[in-house]
């Protein structure tokens, strides 16, 4: 059965101006559209984390989501830095595409979780559950970037 990868460009073209999909134009500058989205994205994040974590006092909540800042950043400048070496035009086999779909979806829902609990850092404040689901959230984004970024120099190798 062939899968139809229209349904999971769409729902990234929702975030993603312009996204055309991996074998639609060179990979290469489809990642950096997907980047530069999530760069602007997780900085936002931030700036709402950063807000919440100025008003607390010293100690306890304010160092643990200050680490949580300084992991946020560390991802941003993750993907402002990430610009591939490789150059050239690399051929994206459909199965490759949809695994390259399959891990910016689930980025996009990470980003959309991690937004959702600042949102919500107001009404349940920086207690330990709080920081459990940011701590959480930041590893798992942090994980299925280092995952894409294999898979992505795997092409540039094929």
């Amino acid at each position: 059965m062939k899968r139809d990868r229209h349904p999971k460009i769409e729902i990234i073209g929702r975030h993603v101006p312009e996204f055309p999909g991996y074998r639609a134009i060179h990979h290469l500058e489809t990642d950096r559209l997907l980047r530069h989205f999530l760069s602007g994205r997780l900085g936002e994040i931030r700036e709402r984390l950063a807000d919440f974590v100025a008003g607390l006092p010293e100690g306890g909540p304010r160092a643990a989501l200050s680490e949580s800042l300084r992991r946020l950043a560390q991802i941003k400048a993750t993907l402002v830095e990430a610009d591939s070496q490789q150059a050239g035009s690399i051929s994206v086999s459909p199965e490759k595409e949809e695994a390259l779909l399959d891990f910016d979806l689930n980025l996009l829902d990470k980003t959309a979780a991690l937004a959702g609990a600042v949102d919500g850092i107001d009404r349940e404040g920086g207690g330990p559950n709080m920081q459990a689901l940011l701590a959480g959230l930041l590893e798992d984004l942090e994980e299925l970037l280092k995952k894409r970024q294999t898979l992505l120099a795997s092409l540039a190798q094929s």
